[in-house]
């Protein structure tokens, strides 16, 4: 299976796909009303919330995907909006509740997607900067400040990297 026919598939069962991923946070909520406990309700909002973040992925997935395949026209024309909103929708829910259930920093899958998302930004930033590095250099600007730059960038990367281990709570 490749990624396009993955994405067909999502836009075959377009109305399944978004029956799930409207219901899942409320699922979850229920489940943690009936089944409380101090292990049971911390998996199933952790599952929520990590099953969010991948829906999230696959969405940013099918964008990079077709705005290659085909740029931003064909994504504009193609695009099921209901699709490409509902998993932001779905992490904004889970998000939501799971800090009405428990304290955001006893879920892992929310330190991950903390940790992923710095290293992202710092890798993108880096990406960006060293690609550009030829052109800031020739525009006078001072060394210090490129330096500067670069090492809050590495910091970021860094802090990422802390959080998704969890190494920044000790």
């Amino acid at each position: 299976m490749t990624l396009q026919d993955l994405f067909t598939l999502f836009v075959a069962y377009r109305h399944a796909v978004l029956l799930v991923l409207f219901f899942a946070p409320w699922l979850a909520l229920g489940l943690c009303i009936l089944i409380p406990g101090r292990q049971e309700e911390p998996f199933i909002l952790n599952f929520n919330l990590g099953m969010a973040s991948l829906s999230l992925v696959s969405a940013v997935g099918y964008l990079m995907f077709a705005t290659q395949n085909g740029g931003w026209a064909r994504v504009v024309k193609e695009a099921d909006i209901l699709l490409m909103l509902a998993p932001c929708y779905y992490v904004g829910v889970s998000l939501w509740v799971t800090r009405q259930r428990l304290p955001l920093e006893q879920v892992p899958a929310y330190r991950a997607i903390q940790g992923l998302a710095l290293l992202s930004v710092g890798y993108l930033g880096l990406a960006w900067f060293l690609s550009k590095i030829r052109f800031l250099v020739f525009s006078y600007v001072p060394f210090q400040v490129l330096v500067l730059l670069l090492l809050g960038l590495v910091g970021v990367i860094y802090f990422g990297y802390l959080r998704l281990t969890g190494k920044d709570l000790e």
